[in-house]
């Protein structure tokens, strides 16, 4: 085994040979220009010359993309952190987008740039968020979450060993522009019900906004997981893509739900019409055509059959299922719903998701904060009942005062209108002396 470190073509190189199983190899590594560049291949020449790294290192040199995915996704995609969710989005990225795009390239290669490349590819080609294909560019949200998995990659491939950097760090990810959240005010909430006429399709929507639970928990609501008497209900478990009958979105997610006194009597009435499922949802879908059998309400149907329909009637536009949640959070706080209660509540895993939403419903208010403090402090006449130095003249006075021809107060920072030859300013003077 050879190994030298050269000045080549403008940049510091370690240039590695050897006999590999009857065959004469060969790799160059480039490491750039510079003091640093030539030191940082001086240590990594000295640390492949090891006999112990000499086998991995050319180990390094035929690993491809692929093999670093079904190693990671044997090692790490096990459960049960992360999620099963969370499994099958990582699987479902890297069957879609990056193993036909790196699968076969060695890792050696994949430098910053081929991720850039792979980057605006998915910015802009059409891409395929369903098994079926979009036929559009993928969001910035979504290339951002591939970026995010890619490093993980890695990472993950340093810690054994596989590669010696992650080319994935030196890439800026794309920033998803802030989406403004439309929250329905209580005219708006009452055009909604109007335009709901089937009665489960109501309280499912009412459910939503009164709760704030989530889609898949409300399709994979079950009757035996409502306290009617004790007007709560219990989320247990929800609805995915996957399962009918899968695990929450987090351990936060099992949680304990108030109901409204107002909807106890509609549940009654409907869990006597409620078509019967082997697992007693609450919700149930259309029959399969071959088996007959009911799952949950598919997520599509939820929204574009349901939500969309309705808000089209009321003439209102168009909202994600998800809003439903952000306005149920809306009216926890302007009802005074601690934050703290409200994280419970919504099942939220960190109390600053609620923050968010309690922060953006302040704006929406009136904040009369600055007034109170001044009250506090004695320094209105509400709070010290005390008369002001000087006396305040109310602007409707101080107008009436301008139009019945007196100066009033000048309010402007023009010296040359602001300078007065006795009591009238100077370019009334000369209008005055032309006149």
């Amino acid at each position: 085994m050879s190994v030298s470190v050269r000045y080549w073509r403008g940049a510091w190189v370690v240039d590695v040979s050897a006999r590999v199983d009857g065959k004469r190899k060969r790799s160059i590594t480039t490491f750039g220009a510079g003091a640093k560049a030539k030191a940082a291949a001086q240590a990594y020449a000295a640390e492949i010359s090891q006999p112990k790294k000499f086998a991995r290192f050319w180990a390094q040199q035929s690993a491809t993309f692929r093999d670093l995915w079904d190693k990671y996704a044997a090692h790490e995609l096990v459960g049960p952190s992360p999620g099963p969710a969370t499994i099958a989005d990582y699987k479902a990225m890297a069957r879609l987008y990056l193993l036909p795009q790196l699968g076969g390239r060695l890792l050696f290669e994949i430098d910053a740039q081929i991720i850039m490349d792979l980057k605006a590819k998915l910015l802009t080609e059409a891409g395929a968020k369903s098994e079926r294909g979009s036929g559009k560019p993928l969001s910035p949200r979504t290339v951002a979450k591939i970026l995010i998995l890619l490093g993980t990659l890695f990472r993950y491939g340093k810690r054994i060993g596989l590669v010696t950097d992650n080319p994935a760090a030196d890439v800026k990810k794309p920033k998803a522009s802030k989406r403004a959240v439309y929250i329905l005010d209580p005219e708006e909430i009452k055009r909604l019900r109007a335009a709901l006429t089937v009665t489960w399709e109501k309280i499912l929507l009412e459910l939503a906004i009164t709760t704030g639970l989530r889609s898949g928990e409300i399709r994979g609501l079950v009757w035996e997981s409502i306290d009617l008497e004790g007007k709560r209900l219990f989320v247990e478990h929800q609805a995915t893509r996957r399962r009918a009958d899968d695990v929450t979105k987090t351990e936060g997610s099992l949680r304990t739900v108030p109901l409204p006194a107002y909807l106890i009597p509609e549940f009654k009435v409907w869990k006597l019409a409620c078509p019967l499922t082997d697992r007693g949802l609450v919700f149930p879908g259309e029959p399969d055509p071959e088996t007959g059998v009911r799952g949950p309400i598919e997520a599509d149907v939820l929204l574009r059959n349901i939500l969309r329909r309705a808000l089209r009637r009321a003439g209102l536009p168009p909202l994600r299922f998800h809003d439903m949640r952000h306005l149920a959070g809306t009216l926890m706080s302007e009802a005074g719903v601690p934050p703290k209660r409200a994280q419970e509540i919504l099942g939220h895993a960190d109390v600053r998701t609620t923050l968010a939403i309690y922060t953006h419903t302040m704006r929406r208010k009136h904040d009369d904060s600055a007034d109170k403090m001044a009250e506090l402090a004695g320094l209105t006449l509400v709070g010290n009942n005390q008369e002001t130095s000087a006396p305040v003249i109310p602007e409707e006075a101080e107008l009436s005062a301008c139009l019945d021809g007196s100066p009033g107060r000048i309010r402007t920072a023009d010296q040359r209108i602001n300078r007065t030859e006795g009591s009238e300013p100077i370019e009334l003077v000369r209008k005055n002396s032309e006149g």
